[in-house]
């Protein structure tokens, strides 16, 4: 049993959630609308993979750097975390290239801020 897969895959949302507080990309920008974001995709995604096992297109291939464990037949639980990573990557760099655009991001949550 590795976790090397599993390990880089939270070192990378780990460095997603570094650069999400740094330039406020999504949840530090509107954490709401962020989850409303990254759930409905995630969602989306777990039921392609699911219609994907289902239909017998997707399989659960060997591999010396995950850890064994599955969530469900031929989903082994660096899927859930991959596919989290994969939702939270693609809203950090929408935001950012909207950013470096110039373009309008969606308002700035004031949720827990004091005055």
């Amino acid at each position: 049993m590795s976790f090397i897969y599993l390990g880089s895959l939270l070192t990378f949302i780990a460095c997603m959630v570094l650069c999400d507080h740094r330039w406020k990309l999504a949840f530090f920008r509107n954490a709401p609308r962020a989850g409303l974001a990254i759930g409905v995709t995630y969602i989306g995604f777990m039921l392609w993979d699911v219609l994907g096992i289902v239909t017998g297109t997707f399989y659960r291939g060997d591999s010396p750097y995950m850890t064994g464990i599955d969530v469900a037949p031929h989903m082994p639980v660096e899927e859930l975390f991959f596919l989290f990573f994969l939702c939270y990557l693609t809203l950090n760099l929408t935001s950012a290239v909207s950013l470096v655009l110039k373009a309008p991001l969606p308002p700035q949550s004031n949720a827990g801020e004091t005055k």
